[in-house]
């Protein structure tokens, strides 16, 4: 990378050296930034996905589920829907992190957001 190459786009940052662009590309803060934008928490309805891309069977029946927010499954087929959808656009957007070099290439934890880049359904 040439002197302008240690600008991170995501996070406004700049590095000095390589040593410094790597420390801040495997930082949390960074990472975040990969995956959520300022415009998200308006775009988005439901909750955050939890880590099962399926309805809950309790919800299903009752209308009501005794886990509230804490549940990992979907409560009604919008929230799956929207689920579905905003796991394609994390997708995209750490495609194109990676793309630009704004990743390690062999990183693959994500703390939380590990689960939506998991293929399984």
């Amino acid at each position: 990378a040439d002197m302008m190459g240690y600008h991170c786009w995501l996070c406004g940052k700049n590095s000095n050296s390589k040593k410094q662009w790597q420390q801040h590309i495997q930082s949390e803060k960074h990472k975040e930034k990969v995956f959520t934008s300022d415009n998200d928490s308006s775009c988005w309805n439901y909750r955050f996905p939890m880590g099962e891309f399926r309805l809950c069977e309790r919800f299903q029946k009752t209308k009501g589920c005794p886990e509230g927010e804490k549940c990992n499954f979907a409560h009604g087929q919008d929230e799956l829907t929207e689920w579905l959808d905003r796991r394609e656009v994390m997708k995209q957007k750490l495609a194109k992190a990676r793309k630009d070099m704004l990743l390690c290439p062999r990183d693959d934890d994500f703390g939380k957001y590990n689960f939506l880049l998991c293929d399984s359904i």
